[in-house]
């Protein structure tokens, strides 16, 4: 049973910390695939430690690489104070689909290099039953600015084997449009609830429930829709600026259940999400991860998650009305608000060299496919390969 205990109390501090965490890679959400960019193991949160790892994702036919250099720390400052945060740098470079095709019907793409610079810092506080957690993140790139805030508790009850989880955070962004002068703002907040219950000394269910509201500019400064304006014969088209709704509310579901196998010194961590938002997008994702122990010194973590997701009201990937250069209404052709699928599969390995050190290496493959057949020249294709490591002390 304490191997499980301690494992719930991993698994809840990670949560906690990612309300702030996840607003780095919210920027690199209009490139990456939602959940690409990989968070240190849960089994590997541990007090008095820091980490590094380094992570290339490149798309098939040398559309896309990102390259990410990140650390992690964590340091106890007294008996119940924590010190814990990450440093992001990377950068960015290829081409990006603008959503728009040429004459001969390829998509047309537009190139992209780019560096960023995040980091985020916060404490966490033990006191009674309570882990009180506060963040900040801040994030910096050439036309993308952000600065986020975060508070959440974890109470334990029922002898430690109940956690209940409550947060909230706020971003404040601004971005850079196309014109490469104007900047508009952006706001968004979330709210998260959550319970972690040990069922028993082999079994920890997890349920999580986060609220969230964006507003302000939420469109994409490099995505283009297909207008078709009547006067102009048919086949005639013309790539006219993305317009997406200015308030944007979301909710999310995320349950996961982990049994322990004794026998096989393993165990298995299936998962299920359901996203909703205001758009009209419906997605539903499912992961599978299997945690092996070989020995003393070695951990192996295959994984696989498949997702599909339905398309935004105001995604199309052609519409007519009056000349116009910058038509009214809702518009985007941006492929991430299709009706698709991914693929999401590969393995982890951990290496225990000693109680100080250890070395950490994966590879996970990445596919999207349409679903709409007209949209099949934009998905990406990638390969993920990270390698890392931790020293603790």
């Amino acid at each position: 049973m304490i191997w499980f205990r301690d494992m719930t109390a991993k698994k809840q501090s990670h949560i906690s910390v990612c309300a702030t965490g996840n607003n780095f890679y919210r920027r690199w959400q209009r490139f990456l695939p939602l959940g690409l960019m990989f968070s240190l193991p849960q089994f590997l949160r541990a007090e008095n430690q820091v980490a590094y790892r380094y992570e290339f994702y490149s798309e098939d036919n040398n559309r896309m690489q990102i390259e990410t250099h990140s650390v992690y720390f964590e340091q106890k400052l007294l008996d119940n104070v924590t010190a814990k945060g990450d440093l992001v740098y990377d950068g960015i470079s290829g081409a990006t689909p603008t959503g728009t095709h040429d004459a001969k019907g390829k998509a047309r793409t537009t190139k992209l290099e780019d560096l960023r610079r995040a980091g985020n810092i916060g404490l966490e506080w033990r006191f009674a039953n309570h882990k009180l957690s506060t963040g900040f993140a801040f994030s910096k790139e050439h036309d993308y600015l952000s600065y986020g805030v975060s508070l959440a508790d974890a109470i334990e009850f029922n002898e430690k084997n109940t956690i209940l989880q409550i947060g909230a955070s706020h971003n404040l962004d601004s971005v850079r449009h196309a014109d490469k002068t104007t900047w508009s703002g952006k706001n968004s907040t979330e709210a998260i609830v959550g319970i972690s219950q040990l069922l028993s000394p082999k079994d920890v269910f997890n349920v999580t429930l986060t609220f969230g509201n964006d507003s302000g500019y939420l469109s994409d400064p490099y995505r283009l829709a297909e207008y078709h304006p009547n006067v102009f014969p048919a086949g005639f088209n013309i790539g006219v600026p993305e317009r997406r709704p200015a308030h944007r509310n979301k909710e999310i579901m995320l349950t996961s259940l982990t049994h322990h196998f004794n026998s096989l010194d393993a165990s298995l961590e299936g998962s299920y999400r359901f996203y909703h938002d205001s758009y009209g997008v419906d997605s539903h994702t499912l992961g599978l991860t299997w945690h092996q122990w070989l020995g003393k010194h070695l951990i192996l973590e295959p994984a696989f998650r498949f997702s599909e997701q339905s398309a935004a009201s105001f995604y199309t990937t052609t519409f007519a009305g009056t000349f116009s250069t910058n038509p009214g209404g809702y518009h985007s052709a941006d492929y991430r608000l299709s009706n698709f699928y991914s693929l999401d599969f590969g393995l982890q390995a951990t290496v225990i060299l000693n109680d100080h050190l250890r070395v950490i290496g994966g590879y996970h493959r990445y596919e999207m496919y349409g679903l709409d057949s007209t949209t099949s020249d934009m998905y990406p294709q990638a390969n993920i390969f990270t390698i890392g490591l931790q020293f603790l002390w």
